[in-house]
């Protein structure tokens, strides 16, 4: 019962741990209906956004490139996450604080402090999958699907702190001529700041849980025939694989020299990358670009519920993979199908916006609803599947997951903007007007 507990707390200090690597972007993403409105740079500033994002990846390629040409052991993966930590919270602090201001630049206001820290919060989020996740490998198997439950928690939860500041609510009201309707927006219930506060506490609950597993690992260094319960350690797949918390560091050095050199790059272990770095390039890039133009047409209710029950999806999915792990390349192969015929439909929507089948019809909105979920419900479930079955090929196996994962969102990001903000190829109906 003790082991068992132990066990529990440690999935949830995972999760929490792992909610920590994109809640940051994902929040500045959710808050940008009530920031535009009082930032010079208007709607411009999710093209902003999307450049700071890419280049934020300096950080993975730079720690990318110290994991090739630094001897073994030169790095350590607990100090870089703690450099990611201490830089997202400051940057959290000070965008809470100072997220208003703005600078005359060429003679135009611009809100350079808001675009600083979200570049430096960007940073973090995009250095995180390249050190969260190969750390992941001090841990047994399981507790890697634990990690993707927090990374889909790292989009649930400034939804929901979204939802209950009330973005995005609109009342359609006649206009003065009796020939129409406007819309009329509500005001939040509190302020952009105090979301940023909350972002700052989520990045503290993160912080605070790989203090504790880092707490729990030193432990396990000092004192691992206690903490084993003086038994043996059973191998990945043994049926008591949940009886140990953490791996030693001699485990963790003497199954990564397996992987070490090129045994690693077979063909099963490319096929599972190319999958994981598509997914990641549609769940990450591709359809995000296009959300709202897929869901508006039907209303801002079915824009909401496509937002929260997706984000839902994301950690069910990595629920369900904790109990059903696919290792089949076949069905593998499947599920990427299916996720890619949900996601084919809604780009079909979204091209076809101000005015797609079924509008006005709630037929329409199951339809959006449900394909939403289930994309991201199917392609999160490959995802974590993909990062357990790399775990068992060793550390060097997660680093290049993590970097696949951040590589496959960029090339996604950088498809869509040309397309969504300079060609301007979808088109948006307006709130409380008929484009049809």
């Amino acid at each position: 019962m003790e082991v068992s507990g132990h066990s529990l707390l440690t999935h949830v200090l995972v999760a929490l741990f792992g909610m920590g690597s994109w809640v940051s972007v994902n929040s500045l993403w959710v808050e940008l209906p009530v920031v535009v409105k009082n930032l010079p740079e208007g709607w411009n500033l999710p093209a902003y956004l999307t450049v700071l994002i890419a280049f934020g990846n300096i950080g993975p390629l730079a720690v990318t490139l110290a994991h090739r040409f630094c001897p073994p052991g030169g790095l350590s993966e607990p100090w870089l996450i703690r450099s990611v930590h201490a830089l997202s919270l400051l940057s959290a602090a000070f965008l809470a604080l100072f997220w208003e201001r703005q600078v005359v630049v060429a003679g135009e206001m611009h809100s350079v402090p808001y675009l600083l820290l979200a570049y430096l919060l960007a940073l973090g989020c995009c250095t995180s999958n390249v050190t969260f996740l190969p750390f992941m490998y001090s841990f047994p198997q399981q507790y890697v699907r634990s990690f993707f439950i927090g990374q889909g928690l790292s989009a649930l939860f400034p939804c929901v702190l979204a939802l209950g500041q009330g973005v995005g609510r609109l009342e359609c009201r006649n206009n003065t001529f009796g020939n129409g309707t406007t819309p009329h927006y509500m005001q939040e219930n509190f302020s952009a700041s105090s979301y940023f506060w909350g972002l700052f506490a989520l990045l503290v609950v993160s912080t605070l849980s790989f203090a504790i597993l880092i707490f729990w690992r030193q432990r396990v260094k000092k004192e691992p025939e206690q903490e084993l319960g003086d038994s043996t350690v059973p191998q990945d797949g043994d049926a008591s694989e949940d009886s140990y918390p953490l791996r030693s560091a001699e485990q963790e050095k003497s199954q990564d020299a397996k992987v070490v050199g090129p045994t690693f790059w077979t063909s099963r272990n490319i096929y599972l990358l190319l999958l994981l770095g598509l997914s990641n390039a549609l769940t990450n890039g591709v359809l995000p670009s296009v959300q709202t133009y897929s869901c508006l047409p039907y209303g801002a209710d079915a824009y909401h519920l496509s937002v929260v029950l997706s984000n839902i999806a994301n950690p069910a999915a990595c629920f369900i993979a904790m109990a059903v792990l696919c290792r089949s390349s076949l069905g593998l192969g499947v599920i990427m199908v299916v996720g890619v015929i949900f996601g084919g439909y809604l780009m079909a929507l979204a091209a076809l916006s101000p005015c797609p089948p079924l509008l006005g019809s709630t037929a329409g909105v199951v339809l959006v609803v449900m394909s939403w979920s289930l994309f991201l419900g199917l392609l999160s479930y490959l995802k974590v599947v993909i990062g357990s079955l790399l775990h068992e090929a060793g550390h060097s196996a997660l680093l290049w997951c993590g970097a696949v994962i951040q590589a496959g969102s960029l090339v996604g990001a950088l498809v869509m903007f040309p397309m969504v903000s300079i060609y301007h190829l979808f088109e948006s109906g307006r709130d409380c007007e008929d484009s049809c």
